[in-house]
């Protein structure tokens, strides 16, 4: 390998063929799976598959753009004989879109970029190895290290069939694991002898695993790929099956599995079968049941539909009875809203004439409040008369108390004398308006006092109306909605309607309460 390149290591493998241990132990001896997220783990993988989720979806695109399924198998019996037939041969007649390439060697720079020696494993990647070409001799510097991981066909089929609790026949995944040997022995043939080839076995997968590992110029540590390599997670032993794909994994592996007994060989495939059998019984155990369940709530719902489909017709002649009572009841309804109307016209008139009361009484406050500024002025007037007679008083004693003075004030004592009963005089009418002005603040005070028991009157007889109509519409919808009084009362409004068809006055102007034969 030139030391002088980044490595990128390629796991190209089949599904249950050990890859995910294998990039666990290269992950935690060094080698970089890039800045991505990883797929998580799963009840087959409990340790996680060390897959990076971009390259997953990128070739999950890309397989079904070229075979028509993106997992390892499709339920669909034509597409999956074609795959199998043309060995996963790639398609030569369309071409891949452009993006595609853009976002592989992205994702390539991103991983390369991530460490001196990376990688990714995806079992799709065989498959897909034509496109993955192309992307790799466009980057430049990076020295790309193939690996190709085996395992025996009967284990992966039988993991296989595990896995899917027996959906996934037998020889259907055998031929799945020999259309991607026979991809992982084209790869070989095309890079020779620099393809790295990792069994996976009790016998040769450390070994094989630990010459990558120094190949590619990591550290190996016993301690480190113990602790990852747990065994209880490997359910199945190899056996040699007459298939294509035994072929094919000699071809790639050469002689790993030739050593195996032929008494052991058969035992092991008689176990597995045994397995394969009872898993296949118990699936055909469930089935049955669930069948036998849903045959029994098929016939309950064939009695459910038959029941509601009386019921059904019961509901449609109700419908029918219900259109008849629904025209009655329409009728009811018009004469109870020509009710309604009457009394929310009454309400309306009552609301006007309390607005307008409200008016009069807010008139009558502004003159009350008017008349009171009046009276206020005039007591300050009076006040004011009061004082200038207290004043007159003391000038009056002021002129007795100078005797000598009497001749010569006697003219001005003339002259206050007659203001002083001007004075009086003006006092005595200022006393009289004072006394009018007061007996009419009183009427006005009485006339609101009467005013506003007039409008607590009209309230409390609207509020009355109001529940009287309130409890009238009630009573008249527990008429209308009682079978027997619903129907008497209309039949009682129809009579009256025509009784009153035929009544006129009498000779003295009073309605007469017996019906004429005449007619109208």
């Amino acid at each position: 390998m030139d030391e002088s390149k980044r490595k990128l290591v390629v796991l190209l493998c089949m599904h249950r063929s050990g890859s995910s241990l294998t990039a666990n132990v290269l992950q935690k001896l060094g080698m970089s799976l890039g800045p991505f997220e990883l797929l998580g783990a799963a009840p087959s993988n409990p340790y996680g598959h060390f897959e990076p989720v971009p390259f997953l979806e990128l070739n999950r695109k890309i397989q079904t753009w070229a075979f028509g399924f993106q997992e390892e198998g499709t339920e669909d019996p034509e597409l999956l004989a074609r795959f199998v037939d043309s060995q996963g041969e790639w398609p030569s007649d369309r071409s891949i879109p452009d993006e595609w390439f853009a976002e592989a060697e992205s994702l390539v720079s991103t991983l390369v970029a991530s460490g001196s020696i990376s990688g990714f494993k995806d079992p799709r990647t065989v498959l897909l190895w034509p496109f993955w070409r192309r992307v790799f001799e466009s980057t430049a510097g990076v020295e790309v290290v193939p690996v190709l991981l085996v395992r025996s066909p009967h284990e992966i089929a039988m993991s296989l069939c595990t896995r899917s609790g027996g959906i996934m026949p037998y020889w259907r995944a055998l031929d799945l694991v020999g259309v991607h040997l026979a991809r992982m022995k084209a790869v070989a043939e095309e890079f020779g002898g620099d393809a790295r080839i990792i069994r996976f076995s009790d016998a040769h997968f450390q070994t094989d695993l630990r010459q990558l590992v120094e190949a590619c110029g990591l550290a190996w540590d016993d301690a480190t790929v113990d602790a990852a390599f747990d065994r209880s997670c490997v359910h199945h032993q190899p056996a040699i099956v007459s298939h294509a794909a035994q072929e094919s994994l000699e071809q790639i592996s050469g002689d790993a599995w030739d050593g195996l007994d032929p008494t052991i060989n058969a035992a092991r495939l008689a176990k597995d079968a045994r397995q394969y059998e009872a898993t296949m019984h118990r699936l055909l155990g469930e089935t049955q049941k669930q069948l036998g369940v849903t045959l029994f709530d098929l016939q309950r719902h064939k009695d459910v539909v038959a029941e509601a489909g009386a019921i059904a017709h019961a509901l449609e002649a109700r419908a029918v009875r219900a259109e008849t009572d629904l025209v009655d009841a329409e009728k009811a309804f018009n004469l109870a809203k020509h009710c309604v109307e009457q009394s929310e016209m009454n309400l309306a008139r009552t609301m006007e004439s309390l607005v307008s009361t409200q008016e009069r009484r807010v008139s009558a406050e502004q003159l009350l409040a008017h008349t009171q500024g009046v009276l206020a002025h005039t007591e300050n007037h009076v006040v004011q008369i009061q004082q200038s007679y207290e004043h007159a008083v003391a000038q009056l004693a002021a002129v007795q108390n100078r005797n000598l003075e009497l001749e010569r004030s006697l003219a001005r004592m003339d002259q206050h004398q007659e203001a002083l009963s001007l004075t009086q005089e003006a006092w005595t009418a200022d006393r009289a308006r004072l006394a009018e002005t007061q007996d009419r603040i009183a009427r006005i005070q009485e006339m609101t006092i009467e005013r506003d028991d007039q409008f607590r009157l009209a309230l409390d007889r609207e509020q009355k109306l109001w529940l009287e109509t309130v409890e009238l519409r009630k009573r008249l919808d527990r008429i209308e909605s009682h079978a027997v009084l619903g129907a008497a009362l209309r039949g009682r409004r129809q009579i009256k309607q025509i009784w009153l068809k035929f009544r006129h006055l009498g000779p003295s102007g009073v309605e007469r309460t017996t019906r004429i034969d005449r007619p109208v």
